[in-house]
């Protein structure tokens, strides 16, 4: 069961370097599990903010990669207008990312309220790309999750676990060994027609279509009821599951070879929002045709590049979306995903 908290249980150094131990020696996933209870938590981050939805708001989603430029991000929401953010990928106490809560530090510079869950405990400092900076040699707390940051007040928060997921990254096969498992959250906005619910996700990029579609078909029968609905995120729409190729790169080409525009519009090949579609959602007015992966300095993602993000409304009217370049104000980038925006019109 989910408990609501102000401050996260941080896992002891000791107990996630066990855990660590654990997965070498082929220990069950099941046997750890219980023993961090952070993973049951959801975060609620109050705000000074008391700001109501008036008739327009502006949503965006954005992974932004860890958060650690936390400083640069909140400049580009600021400048985006946006009331409320779907986040993905953020750290709490990561070497990585200078060791604080992304979200948290991000929330309270636009004076917002937030929420924070928990996907995955790291049990190292991450990819190998990422020590190559200098960093502490222990992350303080390890943790890492998905978010919502919003001007208005957050009602009835809920954090919902994928039943088929923890325990997915219980190994080394993709070099990140992670207690956990993927997440949504959400919550109700009070707006001049009535609350609308937000949530967010962020699907497993190691599986394929059909799992991705059963994800949604699990948090659909859960938590979709008869409010209006902003659902969004890294939906990592990739077409194919990459653990099934020696060479996920090759096949991406040899895939965009035969259907050229396949993982800029992926749609036809992603059966998930076939069935958003038949839960009511839609999603042609509150995204563009843009890709949404941007290239690093460290070369991924690599060409073909693809829209995997996404924003889908239930009962609601979208207008104006953007795909804005994950780009900072001193001329660095900031994520490998760039940040989606729309207008929500509340009329």
């Amino acid at each position: 069961m989910t408990k609501r908290v102000t401050q996260l249980s941080i896992p002891p150094l000791a107990l996630r370097n066990a855990a660590s131990d654990a997965v070498d020696n082929g220990e069950p996933y099941s046997l750890w599990a219980d023993q961090f209870t952070c993973l049951d938590e959801l975060q609620i981050i109050s705000g000074p903010s008391t700001e109501r939805a008036s008739k327009i708001i502006r949503i965006g989603a954005w992974n932004l990669e860890r958060g650690r430029d936390w400083r640069e991000a909140s400049k580009v929401i600021r400048e985006q207008r946006l009331d409320i953010v779907l986040l993905s990928e953020m750290d709490y106490g990561m070497s990585r990312s200078g060791q604080v809560h992304t979200t948290q530090q991000l929330a309270e510079e636009l004076g917002w309220h937030g929420l924070f869950a928990v996907e995955f405990v790291e049990l190292e400092l991450g990819h190998a790309w990422e020590l190559v900076t200098p960093m502490d040699p222990e992350n303080i707390a390890g943790l890492h999750g998905n978010a919502i940051i919003s001007r208005f007040p957050l009602m009835k928060p809920w954090l919902h676990r994928f039943q088929f997921s923890d325990g997915s990254w219980w190994h080394r096969q993709f070099n990140e060994p992670r207690l956990g498992g993927r997440i949504a959250l959400g919550a109700l906005i009070e707006t001049a027609i009535g609350d609308v619910q937000i949530m967010t996700t962020h699907l497993e990029n190691n599986q394929g279509p059909a799992e991705r579609a059963k994800a949604v078909a699990e948090l659909f029968q859960t938590r979709i009821d008869d409010h209006p609905c902003v659902f969004g995120g890294d939906l990592n729409t990739s077409t194919f599951n990459p653990t099934q190729h020696t060479d996920p790169f090759r096949e991406r080409s040899r895939l965009s070879a035969i259907t050229p525009d396949r993982f800029r519009n992926p749609v036809p090949f992603e059966p998930l929002f076939e069935l958003a579609h038949a839960t009511g959602f839609q999603w042609g007015t509150c995204n563009t045709g843009d890709v949404t992966q941007r290239p690093r300095e460290r070369g991924y993602p690599r060409a073909p590049l693809g829209r995997i993000d996404w924003l889908l409304i239930k009962q609601l009217i979208a207008q104006h979306a953007q795909t804005i370049p994950a780009i900072g104000t001193d001329g660095r980038t900031l994520s490998d995903h760039d940040l989606i925006t729309c207008e929500i019109r509340l009329t």
